[in-house]
């Protein structure tokens, strides 16, 4: 499919991530649109992959479930993309739900959220996976994707190292030829990409690389572990109880614990030094860090990161000399001292983008679009050069023949389990 043959109708672009998703809408004559999550206050144009059950037996998504989290701790879920395709069930309350069950809420909220933005439907959608994820974790994929509301037909699966790559060359270095490194740093892994582009197209130069523990989740264990340090009797006595017992109270208080970490990150990456009360503690503890501190303790996770693209590089004949352009994307890459690093082992120019946590996205809604050709240099044919269509299970397809919505599917699905 080209960009005319698209002009049927917008395409979508999903990356569905560890941390948080998003999903780009492209349609002719507008710039890439991002969804929002309307409960945000900031109007957030990535949402948090997280469902809970309320009372009620209904779901929420996003902001909303993240809000609903120290009421019902018990009932709440997120980064299930960890267990993805894994037989386990999850346990919100008194049901029970597959990680697939919980990425079709994911997804479900995603689309609604495209069809208020643009009122129709989708001529094509891409949706990414890790690299490492095999044939049989992309089909549950699009099964979710089909429990979402989203007609298999139109539907493909491409890897999230290639979307990225996608979004750096269209809008970053398809005007010549160019040798490209994508450093993708996201909420739970890091993948990374060489690729060679053009204007007609661009080259994948082997299979992408990665790590699958490094991510923002890894950074903010790593703060964790820097207020364990300065207080460490009131964080060890505040964990112990939390993990000793179902006591909402110390549930709730490892929950805000947690979020003042994943807080000093944030803040950490736009100034030099933060200070918190943290009152979950007993007794209350003002902590300051510095973007020093975090430098130092998280130089290990980025070191690990550096001689990946370095091994990748020397698998692929290259040096650090040979790239054109590194260009940092996911939501991690926004700490300053990543682009720092990555300068400083290279000596290559790397790139700053605007929105690090939309470029998959983005990307895959280019591919969707038809606009930038993509080839994997010495691979046979892969998910990644053609369309990858799936099978709709029984079940499903017997609710869709019933004339049920994508919504009336989700929830079918969940009484079900």
């Amino acid at each position: 499919m080209t960009g005319d043959d698209a002009g049927a109708g917008p395409v979508y672009g999903i990356d569905f991530g560890t941390w948080t998703s998003a999903l780009v809408i492209l349609r002719r004559g507008h710039p890439p649109l991002p969804v929002r999550d309307p409960v945000s206050p900031y109007g957030a144009t990535s949402v948090r992959s997280a469902v809970c059950l309320l009372p009620d037996g209904s779901t929420v998504v996003g902001q909303a479930a993240q809000n609903s989290r120290l009421q019902r701790p018990e009932r709440f879920r997120a980064e299930f993309k960890r267990e993805f395709g894994e037989a386990f069930p999850h346990q919100l309350g008194e049901c029970r739900f597959t990680t697939v069950q919980l990425t079709t809420y994911v997804l479900g909220f995603l689309v609604e959220q495209a069809r208020t933005a643009v009122n129709s439907a989708p001529s094509r959608v891409v949706i990414t996976v890790p690299a490492t994820w095999e044939g049989n974790r992309r089909d549950l994929m699009l099964t979710a994707a089909e429990a979402a509301g989203l007609p298999p037909e139109i539907v493909e699966v491409h890897t999230e190292p290639v979307a990225a790559t996608v979004y750096a060359l269209h809008d970053h270095g398809m005007d010549r030829d160019r040798t490209v490194l994508v450093y993708d740093l996201g909420g739970g892994t890091f993948d990374l990409a060489v690729a060679q582009g053009s204007t007609q197209g661009f080259t994948v130069l082997g299979s992408p690389g990665g790590l699958a523990d490094v991510g923002g989740l890894a950074i903010d264990r790593a703060v964790l572990a820097m207020v364990q340090e300065r207080c460490p009797a009131a964080v060890a006595e505040l964990r112990q109880a939390a993990a000793g017992s179902n006591e909402p109270g110390a549930l709730r208080r490892a929950i805000l614990l947690a979020e003042a970490c994943t807080t000093f990150k944030h803040q950490l990456s736009v100034s030099s030094e933060h200070s918190d009360l943290l009152t979950m503690l007993d007794p209350p503890v003002e902590v300051t860090l510095t973007q020093d501190d975090l430098r130092e303790a998280i130089r290990p996770l980025l070191s690990d990161t550096v001689e990946e693209c370095e091994r990748v590089l020397r698998m692929h004949g290259l040096e650090w000399e040979d790239l054109d352009l590194i260009v940092p994307v996911g939501g991690s890459s926004r700490l300053p001292m990543v682009g720092d690093l990555l300068a400083e082992r290279s000596g290559q120019p790397v790139l700053a983008v605007s929105e690090p946590e939309l470029a998959v996205a983005t990307g895959a809604a280019w591919l969707a679009w038809g606009t930038a050709p993509v080839r994997v240099a010495g691979s046979p044919p892969s998910p990644d050069d053609a369309p990858q269509r799936h099978q709709v299970p029984p079940k499903v397809a017997a609710l869709l023949e019933a004339g049920l919505t994508g919504r009336m599917v989700r929830e079918a699905m969940r009484h079900a389990g």
